[in-house]
């Protein structure tokens, strides 16, 4: 079957990701490039530990208004391929079973994720070197006007419906969507990731 998408304006994503977000207006622009604020880093900043989050407001300049939440994760490992880009799906790498700041440790890698099921998952906001900490969006709208390579299509496995959806491994991994996606919720164990308004474009 082939993979389809969902527009950046046609979902919002739910955050699954322990603690309570730090609450700000707005966000520099220059968040993901500013060494201050700890993107793509190789050890995390004085003021963010790993796991923490921040919620912000989105005016909607450039994609749909509302709030959104980033977290501070680890890019514990990347795909050798499809290395992490942004609007990539991630989830958590398989060492989060040692528990620590291993649980806050993802990768864009479907073989070596930490399963699904969880839900702990998160979408990143550019390319980073891994082993490296930094931001990746796990709630909310897209955040456009702070990231505009979020912009345009998602991808998905091609039978996300309006409703909730989860985290799946797409039939056609490439450079631009990375290898998983956003996939129809088909099972008790799964939990949700994200609420699509309309049906992906298959």
């Amino acid at each position: 079957m082939a993979d389809s998408t969902l527009d950046s304006e046609l979902f919002i994503l739910r955050d699954n990701w322990p603690g309570v977000p730090w609450p700000a207006q707005s966000l520099p622009t220059t968040f993901l490039a500013d060494g201050v604020y700890g993107h793509n880093v190789a050890v995390a900043s004085g003021l963010f530990n790993q796991g923490t989050k921040v919620q912000a407001w989105h005016t909607g300049t450039a994609g749909g208004a509302g709030y959104f939440t980033i977290i501070y994760l680890k890019l514990e490992m990347q795909d050798a391929t499809n290395v992490l880009a942004a609007k990539h799906v991630v989830t958590q790498h398989t060492d989060a079973a040692a528990g620590g700041d291993a649980i806050y440790d993802v990768t864009n890698e479907a073989a070596s994720t930490n399963g699904y099921t969880t839900s702990l998952a998160a979408i990143g906001l550019s390319a980073m070197t891994v082993d490296y900490v930094g931001w990746f969006l796990c709630g909310g709208v897209c955040p456009e006007d702070y990231v505009s390579a979020l912009a345009g299509n998602f991808a998905t496995t091609n039978d996300v419906a309006k409703g909730p959806f989860t985290v799946g491994a797409l039939s056609s991994a490439s450079t631009t969507e990375g290898e998983m996606g956003f996939d129809l919720v088909d099972a008790d164990t799964e939990l949700v990731f994200g609420i699509a308004f309309t049906t992906d474009a298959a």
